[in-house]
């Protein structure tokens, strides 16, 4: 599986680039609103598990084995608990979490609709989403370039920088109370809410 393949240079990639371009410090801000008890979609090799606070519980979610490996090995002052995973088919009730992580999840993971029914449904109605993720730029000159990167990237990664998350929320049933852009508009930080139901 392609998740199990890039456990391996996931992480050095991305120390690589967050630092620079601020994604590390935004990475602590939006961890840092986190409470009660956190789903993280995605959690990868763990680079969110030393942020988060030690009064939250936190469930991580994710379907390769070798990421959730490395994840492991990650120290953080939260109660954590890693498991593997289907984001499309949580195996949790409704409103069980007080918070849903998302970082550069929902602009890899195939069937992103389905999956933001699943984060709604357990999220609790005065929820919290929050999300750093993929965006399309609106400089036309980068945003030629990464739509091009976009057309390989999506065919071996999954990440896709055409989709804007900020969009797909909205017509799935959040609101988004905060968006903030990183990257000159590449990538996107929301923290949104379930929407009432009508």
């Amino acid at each position: 599986m392609r998740y199990n393949l890039a456990s391996y240079v996931y992480e050095p990639i991305n120390t690589l680039l967050e630092k620079p371009t601020g994604i590390r410090k935004a990475r602590r801000e939006l961890i840092g609103k986190a409470y009660g008890k956190v789903i993280e979609l995605g959690v990868g090799t763990g680079l969110n598990l030393p942020l988060y606070r030690e009064d939250v519980e936190v469930i991580g979610i994710d379907v390769s084995e070798g990421m959730l490996k490395k994840a492991e090995r990650k120290k953080s002052p939260a109660k954590v608990k890693l498991l593997r995973g289907d984001a499309r088919s949580l195996p949790f009730p409704d409103e069980s979490f007080d918070t849903a992580v998302s970082t550069f999840f929902l602009c890899v993971v195939p069937e992103k609709e389905r999956v933001l029914s699943e984060i709604k449904r357990v999220l609790k109605p005065d929820g919290l989403l929050l999300t750093m993720e993929c965006s399309p730029t609106r400089n036309p000159v980068f945003w030629n370039f990464l739509r091009g990167l976009s057309s390989l990237t999506s065919k071996i990664t999954g990440t896709d920088f055409r989709i804007d998350i900020g969009e797909l929320l909205r017509r799935n049933g959040f609101e988004v109370i905060e968006e903030k852009n990183l990257v000159n508009g590449a990538v996107r930080i929301l923290v949104a809410k379930p929407s009432p139901e009508p």
